[in-house]
């Protein structure tokens, strides 16, 4: 079974966080320095920055215990008057629910409120909110004039928040550049998602030129603040060779502190590297344990990865069971790979009741997706009549979209039935040119078709020393057809070989035996590994 670059599948993870996650500030300090009871007497005579700072000290147990009511209370004292610190710190108290119950409509009002008497943290709490819609309408160019209101007083989040909106084009026009310089500006001061973004942005070339090694600097520099995405990007960075000298050991280490902060991709990564002895010793059974950890998270690549573990019994007893199992989990989250290794498991009846049907549901599933191995097994069930009518020109239109991707068994299956005209107009010219192209790649049944065109002067000159070779080739790689063409050469001179047809009329070739040309292949594939 074909399996997912390593570098790809790893690739997939580098990418922009949005917003969701990020939570308000807490509301700033008060003055700590004088005495309790003077601040008590203060507040009850109205003094609002008395009164915010006892709320302060409530909300935070500060020579008090810890009393969130009370601190509400203090707060909304203090914010009547007009005070903006304490305004946040009220809205702050709404949007988390301490003190109140959760009221994001009271949590906004009071965040406008400060906002509008330039509380940098307001003003970014404000844009949060109209940019997420969270308790109101959203209006991206709402939050963008308040980011740019917040940013401009220096509040690192809203340097991001700024930099996400330009760098996506939410509220403002795609600005690259300008994102840029709002995620240094954020990064300057120590957050590690902006760091990570500048980063991000050096090593695709998204605002400036590329630089992979800058890419690499940036993604230190928030890996070492403990960011996950940082740290897994690091590892990504050493896995590659991408402005540090390939190191799988070094990716290893970096993965590994991902891993264990958590991090899904991270875990499948790690997973990864055990079962394929990269930059660590192999351990299957190590990495069915951290598969198992990304696999919990949700992550489909880690399902699929445990269910080839247990349909190949690495690591564990095989058990085909289990293995339709969790390729199902990762099918049913729409995952190719899993899609594709679930209809196999249909189609050989391993761990599920053989059924043509499902196997050409999911395969269709996988096809529809781009994956060209499930594109030429769709075709292959719609050329032999398995869980479809049969339909050669359905099949030539599934083998040309896994050809058009290079895959050699869709280049041999269409060049086969241009061969036939089959589905297609018979055209020798076509099946010489698809032979060909998969007689490149090993395909030994390829290989021996080509020479047999050769050998016919079927949309080629006639030329026997150029169908030997390929004989020989296909040959060489154990196909029977191949040997027979060889034999039937040396006995009888130049004359022409049986009209065989690439294919063969040997047991491979026949259907219904469970061993016909697609299905064996289909066995060598399950030797690769995820």
């Amino acid at each position: 079974m074909k399996t997912k670059s390593y570098a790809l599948g790893l690739a997939v993870a580098l990418s922009l966080p949005w917003l969701a996650y990020a939570e308000d500030p807490a509301p700033g300090p008060a003055n700590t320095t004088i005495d309790l009871k003077y601040w008590v007497e203060f507040a009850n005579q109205g003094n609002p920055a008395a009164q915010y700072g006892l709320g302060y000290r409530y909300a935070n147990g500060q020579g008090v215990e810890r009393d969130d009511a009370q601190a509400v209370d203090w707060y909304r004292k203090s914010a009547d008057q007009g005070n903006a610190q304490a305004q946040y710190a009220l809205a702050y108290m709404y949007a988390s629910g301490r003190g109140v119950d959760v009221d994001l409509k009271q949590a906004n009002d009071w965040y406008l409120r400060s906002a509008q008497r330039g509380n940098a943290d307001a003003q970014y709490a404000i844009g949060y909110s109209y940019a997420n819609g969270r308790g109101m309408d959203a209006d991206n160019e709402d939050a963008v004039t308040w980011y740019q209101k917040s940013a401009a007083q220096g509040q690192a989040q809203a340097q991001y928040a700024l930099g996400y909106m330009y760098a996506n084009g939410r509220g403002v026009h795609e600005d690259k550049a300008i994102a840029l310089g709002w995620y240094r500006k954020a990064a300057d001061q120590g957050r590690s998602d902006a760091q990570y973004a500048v980063g991000y942005m050096y090593d695709n070339g998204e605002g400036t030129e590329e630089d992979q090694n800058q890419a690499v600097a940036w993604y230190k520099k928030a890996g070492d603040q403990g960011s996950t995405q940082g740290q897994y990007a690091v590892g990504h960075s050493y896995a590659n060779g991408r402005g540090v000298g390939q190191d799988d050991a070094e990716a290893f280490s970096w993965y590994m502190k991902a891993a264990e902060g958590g991090r899904a991709d991270a875990q499948y990564a790690i997973g990864y590297s055990l079962a394929n002895g990269t930059g660590v010793a192999r351990d299957y059974r190590q990495a069915l344990q951290w598969y198992r950890k990304a696999a919990d998270q949700g992550s489909p690549d880690a399902q699929y990865a445990i269910g080839y573990l247990y349909a190949n019994g690495q690591g564990v007893k095989v058990d085909d069971g289990s293995a339709a199992r969790w390729y199902r989990r990762a099918a049913e989250q729409g995952d190719a790979q899993g899609e594709y290794a679930l209809a196999y498991m249909y189609a050989a009846g391993r761990g599920v009741a053989k059924d043509y049907g499902k196997a050409f549901e999911w395969y269709g599933k996988a096809a529809g997706q781009g994956h060209a191995d499930a594109q030429y097994a769709l075709g292959y069930l719609y050329d032999t009549g398995q869980g479809a009518k049969p339909d050669k020109a359905a099949a030539a239109g599934w083998y040309r979209k896994a050809a058009d991707q290079n895959n050699a068994q869709g280049q041999y299956a269409l060049a086969y039935l241009y061969y036939q005209g089959a589905g297609v107009t018979k055209d020798y010219g076509q099946a010489v040119d698809l032979f060909r192209k998969a007689a490149g790649q090993g395909d030994a049944r390829a290989q021996y078709g080509l020479g047999y065109m050769y050998y016919n002067g079927y949309g080629v000159p006639k030329d026997s020393t150029i169908a030997a070779d390929w004989f020989n080739k296909a040959a060489a790689r154990g196909l029977p057809e191949a040997q027979h063409g060889l034999g039937y050469m040396e006995a009888n001179g130049e004359g022409p070989i049986k009209d065989l047809g690439p294919l063969g009329q040997g047991a491979a070739g026949k259907k219904g035996t469970g061993d016909t040309t697609g299905w064996i292949i289909f066995h060598l594939l399950m030797a690769l590994l995820p």
